[in-house]
């Protein structure tokens, strides 16, 4: 129930992403053009970034405030440059509080994730089962009371029980996961998730229902030349180099090197068509 953007490319400044386009991250905040389930996303904001010249770790700032009250980032951000970017502005699924510590981006070490949509009456066994495989220094870190973040720590698990998985494979065997939890509870998974070390970027666009969060992508366009970006809503529909992200799909970004997709496991589709309904429960980002 939320908004994000995915950078990665050549150095550009962080107004680029958040500020500069014609619908930019103020308009997606207030006026999100794609959202049934909330009219707004005033329930914090984040944004990270790396400069490896200063270390290996993201910088990285949140705020529980909603991003049109925050008068210092619009007067630094055209200061600061990367080639890789987070951005993200936060509905508060219900029954959440609104607090810094549930705001994306969510950083661990030198990695960055964050994460679009929803995980279905998530107390209701799923957390606790989730919780469960979150294996420690990662479950005693935990900060915040998201889906989320309790989603990276699993995903942060799963890095340090396999140590030679590559990011694509450790997040392969996150949605191995999360749908054999799904299979168990019933459980509604939508999941627009990102997650980078500063060098890979893995994006998905994942539901096991029949409807899914928006994404589209640019990789051509005049407004980030040479770049990749990823974001919930076209930031220029006047742009014709976005495209619809496909469903149940993930794009990896590694320098150097041309974007690569796979297809994600999913348990739910039948016969290539994926019929099963939203529980009425179930509000989509």
């Amino acid at each position: 129930m939320c908004r994000l953007a995915v950078y990665q490319g050549p150095r550009i400044s962080l107004h680029q992403v958040i500020y500069s386009q014609p619908h930019n991250f103020v308009q997606q905040a207030q006026k999100p053009r794609e959202m049934v389930a909330a009219a707004l996303n005033g329930d914090g904001f984040g944004v990270g970034w790396y400069n490896p010249e200063a270390g290996p770790e993201p910088a990285l700032l949140t705020s529980e405030k909603p991003l049109w009250h925050d008068v210092n980032l619009p007067r630094i951000s055209g200061k600061i440059f990367s080639e890789t970017i987070f951005m993200h502005v936060r509905a508060a699924s219900p029954g959440l509080p609104v607090h810094q510590a549930n705001s994306h981006p969510f950083q661990w070490g030198n990695e960055l994730f964050m994460h679009n949509g929803i995980i279905s009456e998530f107390r209701k066994g799923f957390m606790r089962a989730i919780r469960e495989q979150i294996t420690d220094p990662f479950y005693e870190n935990l900060q915040g009371t998201t889906d989320s973040e309790h989603v990276f720590g699993l995903y942060l698990s799963i890095r340090q029980e396999n140590p030679a998985f590559s990011m694509p494979e450790a997040m392969t065997e996150l949605f191995n996961r999360l749908n054999r939890l799904a299979l168990k509870f019933g459980t509604d998974l939508v999941l627009n998730l990102a997650v980078t070390d500063g060098r890979v970027v893995c994006i998905t666009r994942y539901t096991n229902i029949e409807k899914t969060a928006s994404l589209y992508f640019s990789d051509s366009g005049p407004s980030f030349p040479g770049g990749f970006i990823a974001a919930s809503e076209k930031l220029n529909s006047g742009d014709s180099s976005w495209q619809e992200f496909p469903v149940n799909r993930m794009v990896t970004l590694t320098p150097g090197e041309s974007p690569v997709w796979q297809e994600l496991p999913n348990p739910f589709f039948l016969n290539g068509v994926l019929t099963r309904k939203a529980k009425p429960t179930t509000l989509l980002a």
